[in-house]
């Protein structure tokens, strides 16, 4: 797992086996899409409880995403892995709707109240 690389600022967040390191060991198995997933929408549960954890719901939802494509493109080796990935790109398509949402009515409630 690369965190930041300093030549071209980026993050590998490919956890699964036979990622960008290991290119013929293991297949995808989607579970870091449902991993990430999973954590984006939980982040928006935390609403009540801890508000400042809604903004992980963002780069979690982002992630999620991103590692649900790549692994549907590289072919999954199972169905259950498939369905995985599917969930997780759900979740984490959930989770930053919910960010814009929370985030949209935010500024309104600002611009209600500064009026």
């Amino acid at each position: 797992m690369k965190i930041m690389s300093t030549d071209r600022l980026s993050c590998d967040l490919d956890l699964a086996p036979g990622g960008p390191h290991n290119p013929r060991g293991g297949s995808e198995t989607g579970m870091t899409a449902l991993a990430l997933g999973s954590g984006a929408f939980l982040a928006l549960g935390t609403l009540p409880v801890l508000p400042f954890l809604v903004l992980l719901a963002l780069p979690l939802g982002i992630a999620a995403i991103t590692s649900g494509v790549r692994a549907l493109r590289r072919g999954v080796a199972a169905t259950s892995a498939g369905f995985a990935s599917v969930t997780g790109i759900t979740l984490g398509s959930l989770g930053v709707l919910g960010w814009v949402g929370l985030m949209a009515l935010w500024y309104l409630t600002e611009q209600a109240i500064s009026h």
